[in-house]
């Protein structure tokens, strides 16, 4: 419940300040793989007018399992999210630990980065490290499309 409540709150700050880009299909409501496969269609504007240019395409293997929560905390700060909030996820990340139970063997160990995938807040930390690529300065002549852990770089 308390997880849903913070998720909420970021969800909240995030929409109301305008911090995610329009390129960022990541995780959103109303947004979707079509919507990103759509932006994608400037490859073949592109091509038709013979513009040359390159592109890169990167899938972040292991994107929840490596989301580092230093980075995620950074982004909250940078991002001017209320300190309630910061601290509420700083708890969070505080003395986690993952359990394995099987047959007569429990393993249990301490982890120190990384999102549970299918909880409400993995997503949203995932769109928090993920928003740091939106908002370097690239060129005008640079796109960059992504949509969960894949992107995309198109520069002309």
């Amino acid at each position: 419940m308390l997880e849903k409540l913070l998720i909420n709150r970021i969800n909240h700050h995030m929409y109301k300040n305008e911090l995610l880009t329009e390129s960022q299909n990541t995780f959103r409501s109303q947004k979707s793989k079509i919507d990103a496969a759509m932006e994608e269609n400037i490859i073949e504007t592109e091509l038709q007018k013979l513009i040359i240019f390159v592109m890169t395409a990167l899938d972040v293997k292991g994107s929840f399992n490596a989301a580092w929560w230093p980075s995620i905390l950074k982004s909250l700060k940078d991002a001017e999210y209320p300190r309630n909030l910061y601290f509420l996820t700083k708890g969070h990340f505080i003395q986690r630990t993952a359990a394995l139970n099987t047959n007569n063997i429990s393993i249990e160990r301490r982890v120190t980065k990384g999102c549970p995938q299918g909880s409400c807040c993995g997503p949203r930390f995932w769109n928090l490290l993920y928003n740091s690529i939106f908002i370097l300065q690239f060129t005008s002549h640079t796109k960059v499309i992504a949509f969960a852990d894949d992107l995309i770089i198109l520069t002309k």
